[in-house]
């Protein structure tokens, strides 16, 4: 049995409209407002973001990892592979927005391949509740930027 592969989920339900939820998300330089691990992001490309667009983030810690979209399905998923990173062989970060009757459910799924097997029992252990800690953020920022008519 290998440890080295894992994948972390999290979800969160807001009740925005999906075409906000996903103009807001699908814009990297907006996971620097609610996304801990990302302290700055550094666009490669000109062009508009979508499949192929490139881009790198610092961490707070001075940590840069650069990325890849390798899914683009507007306005339901995305997703984005690691590129260079000193912690993980292979990383895909995605994104899937459901519209549920009154809201919309986003699922953030890692799915990673560990550099160093002792990794994974501290991401197992720290990984979903910082995973959770950030989507509530994101559900915090979807609020200030497209409050709902009861919010108004």
């Amino acid at each position: 049995m290998t440890f080295t592969r894992m994948r972390i989920e999290a979800e969160v339900l807001v009740p925005q409209a999906l075409a906000d939820v996903w103009d807001f998300l699908s814009d990297p330089k907006n996971s620097e407002l609610w996304d801990k691990s990302v302290a700055s992001i550094e666009t490669v490309e000109t062009r508009p973001v979508g499949l192929g667009w490139e881009g790198t983030t610092t961490a707070p810690s001075g940590m840069r990892q650069s990325f890849r979209i390798s899914r683009w399905e507007p306005p339901k998923t995305f997703a984005f592979q690691l590129q260079q990173s000193s912690m993980f062989r292979q990383a895909e970060l995605s994104f899937h927005l459901e519209q549920t009757a009154r809201e919309v459910r986003i699922l953030h799924r890692l799915d990673l391949q560990l550099r160093n097997v002792l990794l994974y029992p501290v991401l197992r252990l720290t990984a979903k509740r910082a995973l959770g800690a950030d989507l509530q953020s994101l559900k915090d920022w979807l609020a200030k930027t497209y409050p709902s008519e009861g919010e108004q």
